[in-house]
């Protein structure tokens, strides 16, 4: 299983690193959006964990470029976020096929465990 964590703030993604490590999963991390839309275009991953506020490109962004190349159905992406997700964001971002969940940060290492088993 392969992972990509993309989140601006580099302790959260070496927090994550670290822990998926340690369980076993390869996983990449980028603090860097534009980085992180590159990567999904040209590598496989069997999960994504995407920050939706970042600087550059948003997570919405990035899920924006994904659906106009026709290539965010081929993708599994968790989408976090500090801000709190409403009932309509969610349920929208949710409809689009290749948007698996959302989280709300703080995340918890159960949480992050439980969307990879899926």
């Amino acid at each position: 299983m392969k992972v990509l964590f993309v989140d601006d703030n580099q302790d959260i993604t070496d927090l994550f690193s670290k822990f998926l490590k340690a369980k076993g999963y390869e996983n990449v991390t980028t603090n860097d959006s534009r980085e992180a839309l590159k990567r999904i275009k040209t590598e496989m991953y069997d999960v994504i964990f995407l920050d939706l506020h970042m600087p550059e490109l948003s997570g919405l962004e990035i899920i924006q470029d994904l659906e106009a190349e026709n290539i965010l159905k081929d993708q599994n992406i968790i989408l976090f976020s500090a801000q709190s997700f409403t009932a309509i964001n969610t349920k929208n971002l949710l409809k689009k096929k290749g948007v698996a969940s959302c989280l709300e940060k703080p995340l918890q290492l159960s949480e992050i465990l439980a969307k990879i088993a899926v």
